[in-house]
């Protein structure tokens, strides 16, 4: 199974078009208002989806649920290969659409994949390796993207024509989707495992105990801390990292997409971007990949995600600064954002970890979805406004409007000593199931 887990986040993350996605958005013409706006409402889309989507997930089937995403990921990128064929159609609302059927890809994705981890590390009762687990398979998605952008670079400098490379992307979402059928039915989750012994499992999926995990003190600041960290990061590197290094190799004289007769490096533009994303994914492979020894030398992991989260709020501080003059700023700030693409890698399954000692093992889709939801929102509210501020006063707003979002969340700091509490928790949350049922 770990090698399917594998071949999954290989198919998830051959996305040739990604590293390019923003630029593709600008070179139609589109204004950071407008493409913050879209990408926004592609979010809140995702946010009334998602927390529905992943107890869909818990009930109907994780694996089944998967599977799906992958169709409409499928659909999504063939859109986006057809943007202009029909010239009555406004471009935006085309790209609506195709940001529409992402947006329902990713709601019924997010949660289910790292529950069905979770739970074959349960069935193998190998379940304190979990920090291990997603950090590799992580550290694989990583890896993926990394060759699927030089690639992109290359397929794109070569023929000049976006639509190649999201007809690739929906070739692979199509091959994820045959891989998650062949996963095997008892992966899907409690709830179906349930439906298949009625006799014996009849009792209700335990929400009162979902309840009392959330009202635990030590459960909201590990959460929103996340929640925090992650859309940030997220609205800084997927979205403006692109706007910069466009920006930046204009100054440069260099187009992303070569003109009619340029020679040489003015040639190289696509390249550059794709070897850029490249070495970032590389990068961050190697921080996912890391992530259970950087957990084991913080003692507790909690110390660990302080560390982290205060090291990127550093980090994005410095990116600012490099925004004064991109003529020397450029290539410090694609250090900078390098680093913080560990950072974020190095924290995430350290994150789920921690998570996974929190809750039920019968509502991680639930609760990994509901986590996902409240990210989702926070970018879709806060897109807009950084379109708004790039437009208006350039990426160093941007960079000073994530930092300030940072040290807002920095007030929630974790108590290292949550994580000696933690198994405590999941006791008392077993023995009010119990109490629970036996009544």
């Amino acid at each position: 199974m770990i090698y399917k887990f594998y071949l999954y986040s290989i198919f998830k993350n051959l996305r040739f078009a990604d590293p390019f996605l923003v630029i593709y958005f600008m070179d139609l013409g589109l204004s950071y208002a407008v493409i913050g706006l879209l990408l926004g409402l592609q979010h809140l889309s995702t946010v009334l989806l998602e927390f529905p989507s992943g107890i869909l997930a818990d009930g109907w089937g994780r694996c089944r649920a998967t599977s799906l995403c992958f169709v409409f990921y499928g659909l999504s990128f063939a859109g986006f290969a057809m943007t202009g064929r029909w010239p009555d159609v406004p471009v935006v609302y085309w790209l609506g659409v195709c940001l529409a059927f992402f947006a329902l890809a990713e709601a019924l994705r997010t949660g289910s994949h790292k529950a069905i981890m979770l739970d074959y590390l349960d069935s193998i009762d190998h379940s304190n390796r979990a920090t291990w687990l997603i950090g590799r398979t992580r550290a694989v998605s990583k890896y993926t993207s990394a060759t699927a952008a030089i690639s992109g670079g290359i397929i794109l400098s070569w023929t000049g024509h976006y639509a190649v490379l999201f007809a690739l992307s929906a070739v692979a979402a199509l091959c994820g989707c045959i891989l998650l059928l062949t996963y095997p039915r008892e992966l899907e989750g409690n709830a179906w495992r349930a439906r298949q012994q009625p006799a014996t499992s009849a009792e209700a999926v335990p929400y009162q105990s979902l309840r009392l995990m959330w009202r635990h003190p030590e459960f909201w600041p590990l959460f929103l801390q996340s929640v925090l960290f992650e859309s940030q990061l997220k609205i800084v590197l997927k979205y403006f990292t692109q706007a910069f290094l466009k920006t930046g190799l204009a100054i440069l004289g260099i187009a992303v997409i070569a003109p009619a007769g340029a020679t040489g490096i003015e040639r190289l533009g696509a390249f550059g971007v794709g070897l850029n994303e490249f070495v970032r994914d590389a990068l961050g492979g190697l921080g996912a990949r890391g992530s259970a020894n950087f957990e084991r030398r913080c003692l507790t992991s909690v110390t660990a995600l302080n560390r982290i989260y205060f090291a990127s709020l550093i980090v994005i501080v410095g990116l600012a600064l490099c925004s004064l003059s991109l003529q020397w700023g450029l290539i410090p700030g694609v250090v900078l954002i390098s680093l913080l693409t560990v950072l974020q890698n190095l924290r995430r399954p350290i994150f789920v970890s921690a998570l996974n000692t929190r809750m039920e093992k019968s509502q991680r889709a639930s609760v990994l979805s509901f986590e996902s939801v409240c990210r989702a929102s926070t970018i879709a509210c806060l897109l807009p406004a950084f379109g708004w501020l790039a437009d208006h006063y350039g990426l160093i707003a941007v960079w000073g409007f994530a930092s300030l979002m940072l040290l807002l969340g920095g007030f929630i700091r974790l108590n290292p000593e949550s994580a000696r509490s933690s198994q405590a928790l999941s006791v008392t949350v077993a023995a009010s199931t119990v109490v629970e049922h036996s009544a």
